[in-house]
C-alpha cells in the first residue's frame, strides 16, 4: 500500500471534507482517505497496482472540488489569503453604504429627499434601485458561495456554501420581487413606502460579507495553528560554510551532502545533522528538545539541524541532510499527526454528513408553518433564511483538528512527538504504563561495582572475564572490558569463543574453559559464602555475573545500571495521573525488585526475568487482563528504547520510544520522547488530557450552538416573547461560532509541561 498527500481546494465545512473522503474512497484500490479541513490536505492509502493519483484527483473533481498531488506552497496560500481580504474590504465598504441607506434613517441620519424610503412618488423606488445596485456587486464579489453551493447540490453533497447561497439568494430574490411591486406602485400612483420595510437587500449582502469576515478571521487563526510546522522547517539556516577542494566555500544548505565537513561559528545555526570532528562549544537545542539550557559539545558529539551554537567553534561531518534531518522529521511527524483524525471526530463527521440536508428541511418546514400561521410572506421568508444562515457545520469540522494541531505542535516544541491523533486521544485514557528498565528507567550504562574472586585473585578473575566479554556487544560485556582496561589489567585472547543469547559467553583462556553469564548458564554449584554474596548483591539492585573455570565457580562480577535522576519523579507523576506503573526487565526477581523499590514501584508491579522475545507476550497479558487475573481489558502504554522493544511498542495501545533509543524502536512507536527523560511520558498523558478537554469543549459548543440557535432562528420564541433574529444577526452568530472554536483551541499553543504539572498538583 502507498500513502500520498493531496492538496484539496474548494472545501468550506466538514460536510465538504466528508464528500471529498467519499469521492476518494469510491476509487477502486483506495483503502483509506482522511481529509483535514484545517490544512486543506488529504492523505490517501491505496494500491498502486489498481489506483493512481490521477484517478483520485479526477474523483475529487467530479465531486465538485479540486485535488492536486503534494502539499500547498506557503506562497500560494498567502496569495489566496490576500485575495480573500481584498474581496472582503471592497464588499464591506459597499455594505456600509447599503446599511446607511437602509437603516440610517432609523437613528436620524439624513437621506436625500429623492430617495427617502418614506417619501412620495418615485422616492421609494429610487431607494430600492440604489439598494439593488449596491447589493449586486457584493454578490458578484462573493459569487464563489453560489457557484460552490450549486455544484455541491448537483453532486448530491450539499454543504455550508449551499446554506449561504440559499439564504442570501432567497433574500435577494425576495428583494427583487418587492422592488418590482414598489416600481409598479410608483408607476400607477400608489404608495410604495410601506413596501421598503420588506426589502431584504441588506440581508442578501451582509450574509456573505459577515460569513467572509468570519472565514477570514478563522483563516488567520488557522494560520497561527499551522505556523509551528512551518517555523520548524525554517529554523535551519539557508546557507552553510563547508570545506571543499582544499578551501572554504559558502553554499546553499540544500547542496550539503552526507560526508561534507561543515564549519559552525558562535551564533551560527546548524544546517544539517552531523557529528563534531573537532572543536568545542555550547549548543542551544531547544528546537528539538524544548530544553533552553545549552549543551556542551566536543569531538564525537551529535548536532541536530535547527540548533544554534551559542559559543565556541566546531567542525562537523554531515550525516543527514534535507528532509532526513531531525528537525525535518519532527516537522513531518507534526504535520502527519495534524492531518490524522481522532476517533472522537467520527461522531462529528457522521453528523456533518447529514447536517445540511436536515437544515434545508427545517428551513422549508419553518417557511410553511409561518405561512400557514398567517404571518405573511415577508416574516416567513425571514425566519427560513435565518435558519439557513445560522446553522454552522464549520464549527463541527474544526472542533477536533484545530485542537489536535495545536496540541501536537506544543508537544513537539517540548520534545514530545506524537505521530497520530488516535495516539494522542488514547494516551489520555491510559490505565497501565509498562516501562522497560535498561535505558528507559536507568541510564543504560552498566558499571562494575564489585569483583569477588573465589581464589582471592581479583585480577585473574577480571582478566578472564574481560577476555570473554571483549568479543561481546552486550552492555554488560562492554562494561566489564572498560573496567578492566581502566585498571590496566592485561586481557588475553579467548579461543573457541561462543555467545549464547540470554545466557552468557564461553571460551578457552590459557588452556582452561571459562564461562560467564547467569547462574543457570554457568551451571556450577556455589559455596555457601558465594551464594550469600550473590543474594546480597541482587538485593542491592546489582546484576551478578557468574564466572566459572573448568566447571567450578571462579567468582562473581557485579554490575549496576544507575537509575536516572528523574525516573522516580516520573513514576510518581504517572501514579498521580491515576495510572498503574509496571516495570519490565530481564533481571532476576531479586535484582528487579530492588530496582523497583528505588523507583517506588511495588513488588507486584515488577515483571522480571523477561527474555527479549517475551516482552510482546508480557504486554499482551497486561492488556487482556490475564496478568491481573480478572480478564478486564486495560488501555496500556509501553515505553522502551531498544530493538527488542519494537514488537512490544507496536503491540501496546500506545508505544512510546525514548529519543536515545534505536531507529527501529522509534519507527515502531506512536510517540517519541526526544529528551530521553521519562517525565515527558507523564507530560504526554497530561497533554493528551488537556487536548481532549478542549476537543470536548469545542464539540459541546458546536452541538449546543446549533441545537439552541436553530429553534431561535426559526422563530420559536417570537409568539410568546416577541424574540426573533434577523438574517444579519444570524450570519454574525454563525461566523462567531467558528471563531470561538478555533480561538479556544489556540489556548493549547501556550501549553507547557511545567504549567500542566502545576495544574495537576493544584487538583491533588
Amino acid at each position: 500500500m502507498t500513502k500520498r498527500k493531496f492538496t484539496v481546494t474548494g472545501m468550506s465545512c466538514s460536510a465538504c471534507s466528508a464528500a471529498v473522503e467519499r469521492a476518494a474512497r469510491s476509487v477502486e484500490g483506495v483503502t483509506d482517505a482522511a481529509v483535514s479541513l484545517l490544512t486543506g490536505t488529504m492523505v490517501t492509502e491505496y494500491d498502486e497496482g489498481v489506483a493512481s493519483p490521477e484517478a483520485i484527483c479526477a474523483a475529487v473533481s467530479r465531486a465538485g472540488y479540486s485535488a492536486t498531488l503534494g502539499t500547498p506552497r506557503r506562497e500560494e496560500d498567502d496569495g489566496e489569503f490576500k485575495k480573500r481580504v481584498r474581496r472582503l474590504v471592497i464588499s464591506a465598504a459597499l455594505c456600509l453604504v447599503l446599511m446607511y441607506i437602509t437603516m440610517g434613517h432609523m437613528i436620524g441620519l439624513p437621506l436625500p429627499p429623492f430617495m427617502d424610503p418614506h417619501g412620495g412618488g418615485w422616492a421609494p423606488a429610487v431607494n430600492a434601485a440604489v439598494q439593488l445596485a449596491l447589493t449586486l456587486p457584493v454578490l458578484i464579489l462573493n459569487g464563489h458561495y453560489f457557484t460552490d453551493g450549486v455544484k455541491a447540490v448537483l453532486n448530491r453533497a450539499p454543504n455550508m456554501n449551499t446554506l449561504i447561497a440559499t439564504g442570501a439568494g432567497a433574500s435577494f430574490i425576495y428583494g427583487i420581487f418587492v422592488t418590482v411591486r414598489i416600481f409598479v406602485a410608483a408607476a400607477t400612483g400608489g404608495k410604495g413606502h410601506g413596501l421598503t420595510e420588506q426589502l431584504f437587500f441588506e440581508s442578501a449582502a451582509m450574509i456573505p460579507v459577515l460569513i467572509s469576515l468570519g472565514k477570514t478571521l478563522e483563516g488567520r487563526e488557522n494560520r497561527r495553528t499551522t505556523r509551528a510546522v512551518t517555523a520548524l522547517l525554517e529554523l535551519a539556516p539557508k546557507t552553510a560554510e563547508i570545506e571543499r577542494d582544499g578551501g572554504i566555500v559558502t553554499v546553499s544548505a540544500d547542496l550539503i551532502e552526507p560526508g561534507d565537513v561543515v564549519l559552525i561559528r558562535a551564533g551560527g545555526g546548524v544546517p544539517c545533522d552531523g557529528v563534531v570532528i573537532s572543536g568545542t562549544g555550547s549548543c542551544d537545542e531547544a528546537v528539538i528538545t524544548g530544553e533552553s539550557v545549552p549543551v556542551e559539545k566536543e569531538t564525537g558529539s551529535a548536532l541536530a539541524a535547527g540548533s544554534v551554537l551559542t559559543s565556541g567553534f566546531v567542525r562537523m561531518k554531515a550525516t543527514r541532510t534535507g528532509e532526513e534531518t531531525t528537525v525535518a522529521r519532527v516537522a513531518a511527524l507534526v504535520e502527519e499527526a495534524s492531518s490524522s483524525k481522532a476517533p472522537v471526530q467520527r461522531l462529528a463527521d457522521k453528523i456533518s454528513g447529514i447536517f445540511v440536508p436536515v437544515v434545508v428541511l427545517i428551513a422549508v418546514v419553518t417557511l410553511i408553518v409561518w405561512l400557514v400561521a398567517g404571518a405573511g410572506l415577508s416574516r416567513a421568508v425571514r425566519f427560513a433564511v435565518c435558519v439557513l444562515v445560522i446553522s454552522c457545520p464549520c464549527a463541527l469540522g474544526l472542533a477536533t483538528p484545530t485542537a489536535v494541531m495545536c496540541g501536537v505542535g506544543s508537544g513537539a516544541r517540548h520534545g514530545i512527538l506524537i505521530k497520530s491523533a488516535e495516539a494522542l486521544e488514547t494516551l489520555g485514557r491510559a490505565e497501565v504504563i509498562l516501562t522497560d528498565k535498561t535505558g528507559t528507567l536507568t541510564e543504560g550504562k552498566m558499571e562494575v561495582t564489585d569483583v569477588i574472586s573465589a581464589s582471592g585473585d581479583g585480577g585473574e578473575l577480571l582478566s578472564a572475564a574481560a577476555a570473554l566479554e571483549k568479543k561481546s556487544e552486550h552492555p554488560i560485556g562492554r562494561a566489564v572490558v572498560t573496567y578492566a582496561e581502566d585498571r590496566g589489567v592485561k586481557i588475553p585472547e579467548a579461543e573457541d569463543y561462543v555467545a549464547h543469547g540470554g545466557g552468557g559467553v564461553e571460551g578457552l583462556i590459557r588452556g582452561a574453559r571459562y564461562c560467564a553469564g547467569n547462574l543457570k548458564f554457568v551451571g556450577c554449584a556455589l559455596t555457601e559464602d558465594m551464594e550469600k554474596t550473590a543474594e546480597n548483591l541482587a538485593a542491592e539492585g546489582k546484576t551478578p555475573v557468574f564466572v566459572s573455570r573448568d566447571g567450578g565457580i571462579a567468582g562473581i562480577i557485579a554490575l549496576r545500571d544507575r537509575i536516572k535522576p528523574t525516573s522516580r519523579e516520573a513514576v510518581e507523576e504517572m501514579r498521580a495521573l491515576g495510572c498503574t506503573v509496571m516495570m519490565l526487565t530481564g533481571d532476576n526477581a531479586v535484582t528487579a525488585e530492588a530496582a523497583g523499590r528505588e523507583l517506588g514501584i511495588g513488588k507486584d508491579d515488577v515483571i522480571a526475568s523477561v527474555k527479549p522475545d517475551g516482552k510482546d507476550e508480557a504486554v499482551s497479558a497486561v492488556m487482556s487482563g490475564e496478568a491481573a487475573g480478572d480478564g478486564r481489558r486495560r488501555v496500556t502504554v509501553m515505553i522502551g528504547d531498544g530493538v527488542n522493544d519494537a514488537p512490544s511498542l507496536a503491540r501496546a495501545d500506545v508505544g512510546i520510544a525514548v529519543g536515545a533509543g534505536t531507529d527501529v524502536a522509534i519507527e515502531s512507536a506512536d510517540a517519541v520522547l526526544v529528551r530521553n527523560d521519562l517525565r515527558d511520558a507523564s507530560s504526554a498523558v497530561m497533554l493528551s488530557r488537556d487536548v481532549m478537554r478542549i476537543v470536548k469543549q469545542n464539540l459541546m459548543w458546536a452541538f449546543f450552538y446549533n441545537v439552541l440557535c436553530i429553534p431561535l432562528a426559526a422563530g420559536v420564541l417570537y409568539p410568546p416573547f416577541g424574540l426573533s433574529l434577523t438574517p444579519m444577526i444570524a450570519a454574525a452568530a454563525m461566523s462567531l461560532s467558528s471563531i470561538t472554536v478555533v480561538s479556544n483551541a489556540l489556548r493549547l499553543t501556550r501549553w507547557t509541561p511545567e504549567r500542566a504539572r502545576r495544574k495537576m498538583k493544584e487538583k491533588q
